[in-house]
């Protein structure tokens, strides 16, 4: 359970394919050569089965998300089949969110109805851009019109929908990131994703950054781009509760994300996916095999894909309940991670950044300031030394 407020109880599916990689992800995907890959399905069905043996499970899901790569690559009577698994296997609890990662392009009437009929009951579309130049630049594969047509049949169907936007493009400007979140929020959906472009090494966009083709966006932009997305998202009715994520409402926030934000329980299958569970007692990181293969195989061979799983001390669970806490709004109850590690937070160093405007206490409540959001990682290090 969450430190914060309870985290609950979640089921992450990887599913690693995509019909092209995109010049900036760093995920572990694939590219979608052959179609079908039923013994990868036939693999993560069975490794739901096999958490259950081995894991100290804390009982009915709250969440089941599938992620990737690009999972609505998958028919819907494949999706229906992973749903109803985990429905036999852990149980939902009433009202469990169960979301879908899907990208606009063949995203039809007919295709979003097969997803809702499958159990799909919240899609978050990676959008991008409405804007077909930075489309292109990002390597996307759908074209503005296409993302707004995707959009619109997804909401007949019922099912919640949240949308991914990327900001801070190398070239982008203050006035056109401007315009294109107007734009953005124009399209009056309760849920956004709102991401600054990361380079990561071994990507595309990485190596082009290495080979000095491409330069990143200058840090002092990018912070004026992410205050500016903070005032305006704000002013829309649509405040972040989380660093990159905004909601009209509690009800529309992601609930799959806030268990790992609320340090709740999670399983992850298929290939790399990764989980946080107790095992014996003990709470311990999980990793799947990487590689569909290895993956399908260490199913096949041990009954889980699981190939390390490592038991956090007392240190790892709290860096990451402070890491993960103190992305969200709402902040981090410190008597409780108290309570839970024996931990307390140093007066002077919280003392220090309070006063600097990073961080805000109120009572047992510590959170992050809108200054310090782009800064969290290095917040958390202070507190830590």
């Amino acid at each position: 359970m969450g430190l914060a407020s309870p985290g609950g109880f979640g089921l992450y599916v990887h599913w690693p394919y995509c019909t092209r990689l995109c010049p900036y992800c760093d995920f572990n995907i694939y590219r979608d050569r052959q179609g079908g890959h039923d013994d990868l399905l036939a693999a993560i069905l069975a490794d739901i089965k096999g958490h259950k043996e081995r894991l100290d499970v804390p009982g009915p899901l709250h969440s089941l998300s599938f992620g990737g790569g690009t999972p609505s690559l998958l028919r819907p009577a494949q999706i229906a089949a992973v749903i109803e698994t985990a429905d036999q296997v852990f149980g939902f609890v009433p009202e469990a969110e169960i979301s879908l990662e899907a990208n606009p392009d063949r995203l039809d009437m007919d295709r979003c109805a097969g997803f809702a009929g499958a159990g799909i009951n919240r899609l978050s579309i990676g959008v991008q851009s409405l804007d077909d130049q930075e489309l292109k630049f990002l390597g996307r594969d759908h074209d503005a019109e296409e993302a707004r047509r995707a959009l619109e049949a997804a909401a007949k169907t019922g099912m919640r929908v949240s949308a991914d936007f990327i900001y801070d493009l190398p070239d982008q400007s203050v006035s056109s990131w401007s315009k294109g979140l107007d734009d953005a929020l124009a399209l009056g959906l309760q849920h956004y994703s709102f991401y600054a472009l990361t380079i990561e090494p071994g990507t595309a966009f990485g190596l082009q950054v290495k080979k000095g083709r491409l330069r990143p966006a200058p840090e002092e932009r990018s912070a004026d781009l992410y205050i500016l997305t903070q005032e305006r998202t704000a002013k829309a009715g649509l405040p972040a509760y989380e660093v990159s994520n905004h909601a009209s409402k509690p009800e529309e926030q992601a609930r799959h994300n806030l268990i790992y934000w609320q340090s709740g329980d999670w399983i992850g299958v298929g290939p790399g996916a990764h989980g946080r569970a107790s095992l014996k007692g003990q709470r311990h990181a999980l990793e799947a095999a990487l590689r569909p293969e290895a993956y399908t195989r260490a199913v096949q061979e041990t009954g889980w894909g699981v190939v390390e799983a490592t038991a956090l001390d007392t240190q790892d669970i709290i860096m990451e309940t402070l890491s993960m806490g103190l992305r969200l709004r709402e902040g981090l109850d410190i008597m409780a991670l108290q309570t839970k590690t024996g931990f307390t937070l140093p007066a002077e160093k919280l003392h220090e950044l309070i006063e600097e405007g990073y961080l805000a206490k109120d009572g047992a409540t510590i959170r992050v300031r809108t200054k310090g959001w782009a800064l969290i990682d290095r917040l958390v290090l202070e507190l830590l030394t």
